[in-house]
């Protein structure tokens, strides 16, 4: 019998996307291990809106099959991958957590609305005039929101690192 992550991943079409420019594209081959917006202070200024909404993905799972990534360290030195052209963000990867993980900008991909949250984080920074949905967990800072397989693959990526 299939866990549910392998379920998950059996039926998961691979999700596109892209740069604004279109030089630099690229494909997601499995489902990511979470999607969440993040409402700290630190995303909110980093990209500049309310909200920081992002899938974790093991960087062996992205597939670059057009152009070239360039990357700068950013703010906690956070390795930024960007287009060398348009320079735009597509994904960051954490100094804590290294390459291996990547955490991919939703509004990157073609199909933005296949990505619905897993959770809502540090709400205690959320703006008052955002509302989140009801079943969605949120949580003052970090949390558990409940999904299955996300600490094993969270703990087997950084494992090979």
């Amino acid at each position: 019998m299939a866990t549910p992550t392998q379920s998950t991943q059996a039926a998961f079409t691979p999700l596109t996307g892209g740069c604004r420019c279109g030089n630099v594209r690229f494909r997601m081959e499995i489902a990511p291990i979470i999607t969440h917006c993040c409402h700290c202070r630190l995303c909110q200024q980093a990209t500049g809106a309310p909200f920081n909404a992002v899938a974790m993905i093991e960087t062996r799972h992205l597939l670059v099959t057009d152009g070239k990534l360039s990357h700068f360290q950013g703010v906690k030195n956070h390795k930024r991958a960007h287009c060398a052209d348009c320079g735009c963000v597509l994904w960051v990867h954490r100094q804590d957590l290294g390459d291996v993980l990547a955490f991919v900008g939703v509004g990157v991909f073609d199909q933005t609305d296949r990505l619905q949250p897993d959770a809502h984080y540090f709400i205690r920074s959320k703006h008052p005039w955002v509302t989140l949905p009801p079943d969605v967990p949120a949580f003052e800072e970090l949390g558990d929101p409940g999904k299955a397989g996300v600490r094993e693959r969270i703990v087997a990526a950084l494992a090979v690192r």
